[in-house]
């Protein structure tokens, strides 16, 4: 990694260039002084252009540091001030940094984050040189999580109650996600290279799950299918549940996949099948993966984790009958029970599945 700090950057719409204390006005104008856009940030309202310009005069003068990158964001049409963004904590010799942005509200949905960081990754990844970019937002900030899926940035858990916002005083989860150099350059083949599969043609995954006592120690089989290509996949856990193990087949699957893919999943799983199909996880995420009874869904690690792969893959849920005739439902079955950790305390084998099929989502 060879530190070059924050050059000029262009993109179809946008300008990222460094700040100028002449930026003050405009940006105080456009956002810094807007509570709608601090909510989730570590830093308030500014109240003062006072504040603003003092602001800008030190990230001028950081600007003599080749470890800085931090971009003003101008939209070419009208030439306007409309946003920031950062790599913070550029470390050479770790080759990682961590993001930071924001933008001003009257130009929020409109997919300029989400290419402003696109070419802010091209520059880190390949100019640049880092192996690992960073990303962290509060789990209610439903846009933030957006941009950052849409741009690679894979969820790799949640802190909880782990920052107390400035503007309420709430404590908030927030959820950590991260890409690397060779996952960066695989959607970059994955784009302009090999075509996604898609049609009639695409990947088929079946999955099933399966738990010995419920929590017990379990286990999950899923098998891709992709024209002549076959791969059956296992995996157990000692302590589990039979729902968790039905998510993570699903999981397993999508995460083997090395391109963008349409995906159709065959699961007997009601409790995987239903959350998508009916909408169920799309409300959880948006209010803060809570039930409409106010109480906290289950899974939520493994929910999160699904619904990012389901934003890299156009991906469809079929419900099958369990321990009927359909093979590959069967295949799955049974390299899940194999895959169960065997313990001298616990019998192996049987397959708790009745209330999966049953599922509302009262229950999950």
């Amino acid at each position: 990694m060879e530190q070059k700090g924050t050059k000029k950057l262009e993109t179809a719409r946008l300008i990222l260039r460094p700040w100028k204390q002449s930026d003050a006005e405009e940006a105080f104008a456009n956002w810094m002084n807007d509570p709608e856009v601090t909510k989730f940030l570590t830093w308030t309202p500014h109240g003062d252009i006072s504040v603003t310009r003092a602001l800008l005069k030190t990230w001028e003068e950081e600007y003599s540091s080749p470890a800085v990158y931090h971009w003003a964001i101008v939209l070419k049409e009208g030439n306007v001030l409309i946003g920031e963004i950062c790599v913070v904590r550029a470390d050479a010799y770790q080759e990682r940094g961590e993001l930071g942005y924001c933008m001003g509200k009257a130009w929020w949905g409109k997919g300029v984050m989400t290419e402003a960081l696109a070419e802010v990754l091209r520059y880190c990844f390949e100019e640049v040189g880092f192996y690992r970019i960073d990303g962290t937002h509060a789990a209610k900030n439903i846009g933030s999580s957006r941009v950052m899926e849409k741009c690679g940035l894979q969820y790799e858990g949640t802190r909880r109650s782990y920052f107390r916002l400035l503007s309420t005083g709430e404590r908030v989860d927030i959820v950590q996600r991260g890409i690397l150099r060779e996952e960066y350059f695989a959607r970059k083949t994955a784009s302009k290279g090999q075509k996604p599969a898609e049609g009639k043609g695409g990947v088929v995954l079946y999955t099933d799950g399966a738990c010995s006592g419920n929590p017990g120690a379990g286990g999950w089989g899923c098998v891709l299918l992709y024209g002549e290509h076959r791969l059956e996949l296992s995996g157990g856990e000692e302590v589990t549940t039979n729902n968790r193990m039905e998510l993570m087949a699903v999981i397993a699957g999508l995460e083997r996949l090395k391109f963008p893919c349409e995906v159709t999943v065959y699961s007997d799983s009601a409790y995987t099948v239903n959350a998508f199909n009916e909408g169920w996880v799309y409300g959880w995420e948006k209010s803060g993966w809570k039930k409409a009874d106010n109480k906290p869904v289950q899974n939520e690690d493994l929910w999160k984790r699904l619904l990012s792969l389901t934003r890299v893959h156009k991906v469809s849920f079929c419900k099958v009958k369990g321990h009927a005739d359909d093979e590959l439902n069967n295949l799955c079955d049974s390299l899940a029970r194999a895959a169960i950790p065997k313990t001298a305390e616990e019998p192996q084998g049987e397959k708790e599945s009745s209330s999966a099929n049953k599922n509302t989502e009262d229950d999950v």
